[in-house]
């Protein structure tokens, strides 16, 4: 059981109190500071997505259209946070221009959810990729805007409504939908849910091989960027009971260097590799044999396997590479493996930066 969250005002940590806690805070009170409040939230947001690949962000069911439409998906949630970030640049400097803010009415009438659901195909299509940038540019350029607002107007019944909500209440109101959500599509990764992608419903026929290799080519990208923006000492956290994120580092270079050996022995010999040992006996081993290895040598002896198995990959015959044993042997070892552990990795990496709850 958690402990009681703290009410006294100034006591809660924002980025790790239960969110029933936070909106408890009347965040326009005179003691609050906006903008640590702002930039708190702002950092809880962000871990919604961390370790998530792109099918994973197009899932849908995250939670029913309040204007009768499809559910909506994590990237539809994100993007639409983004929507209200640009609309909210505009609106921001009519106010720093004029001293007028909008009126409800000028949204579908105030009919808040039919406005937003017209919406939704202004971002139908945009890669995860692509809505993290907005979110990031439409977030600075908006809080740069914001600030050089007199705190006391910000506060004021005419604008807070639009600066507070815009910020980080509105992240607040979503996160209420997305932290719940984003912890059952990070188990789910992890557990190799391919979230409706599944490669094997390709076997046997030509599949969109450069599509293929495109999607292993962004997950290992996101795994790749995750590890390098560690700082040195994090390479030695536990991530899992008894593996550090080196460990996890190190065994998927390890399977990578396993699957070069694979098709180069299918290559030799037209006969997949068969094993004895078990899966687990082997990654004990090969865990155990990757240790020692300084942690520049784990960056580029994945990057070389990687680039190796890739490279190998797309010299297979496509009859081979859409097969059955085509398909276990490049996506297991691809993408199908990298996304499990940056599941793992990705949520633990962008809290990493966090202050010290104390």
């Amino acid at each position: 059981m958690a402990p009681p969250a703290q009410t006294t005002r100034g006591a809660v940590d924002l980025r790790r109190a239960p969110l029933a806690t936070l909106r408890a805070i009347d965040f326009r009170a005179e003691d609050r500071d906006l903008w640590a409040d702002e930039a708190a939230i702002f950092d809880r947001f962000r871990v919604v997505t961390a370790g998530l690949d792109d099918p994973a962000w197009a899932e849908p069911g995250a939670a029913p259209s309040d204007a009768g439409g499809p559910d909506w998906s994590l990237a539809e949630h994100v993007a639409h946070v983004v929507d209200w970030q640009e609309l909210a640049l505009d609106y921001v400097a009519v106010a720093l221009a004029t001293g007028r803010w909008p009126a409800d009415e000028e949204y579908d009438g105030g009919d808040f959810d039919h406005f937003n659901e017209g919406r939704r195909p202004r971002y139908a299509g945009l890669s995860p990729a692509t809505i993290n940038d907005r979110l990031d540019a439409s977030h600075a350029a908006l809080l740069a805007a914001v600030r050089t607002l007199d705190p006391r107007v910000i506060r004021g019944d005419e604008a807070w409504g639009w600066v507070f909500q815009v910020l980080h209440g509105h992240q607040l109101d979503h996160l209420g939908v997305l932290e719940p959500w984003a912890e059952q599509l990070i188990r789910r990764q992890v557990d190799a849910d391919p979230f409706g992608a599944d490669p094997y419903v390709q076997t046997g026929k030509p599949g969109d091989t450069e599509a293929y290799f495109a999607a292993d080519a962004t997950v290992f990208d996101a795994f790749r960027d995750t590890l390098d923006r560690l700082p040195p000492a994090a390479w030695t956290h536990e991530l899992t009971p008894g593996w550090s994120v080196k460990d996890h580092a190190g065994h998927v270079a390890a399977w990578l260097e396993e699957g070069i050996d694979w098709l180069e022995e299918w290559r030799a010999t037209g006969h997949w590799r068969t094993y004895t040992e078990s899966e687990d006996d082997w990654n004990a081993r090969a865990v155990e044999r990757w240790r020692p290895s300084p942690v520049e040598d784990v960056r580029s002896r994945l990057e070389h396997a990687h680039d190796g198995m890739v490279e190998r990959s797309r010299a297979l015959p496509p009859e081979v590479l859409w097969s059955t044993d085509g398909i276990g042997w490049t996506y297991e070892v691809l993408h199908g493996h990298i996304r499990r552990h940056l599941a793992l990795l990705g949520p633990w990496a962008a809290r990493l930066g966090w202050p010290s709850p104390r």
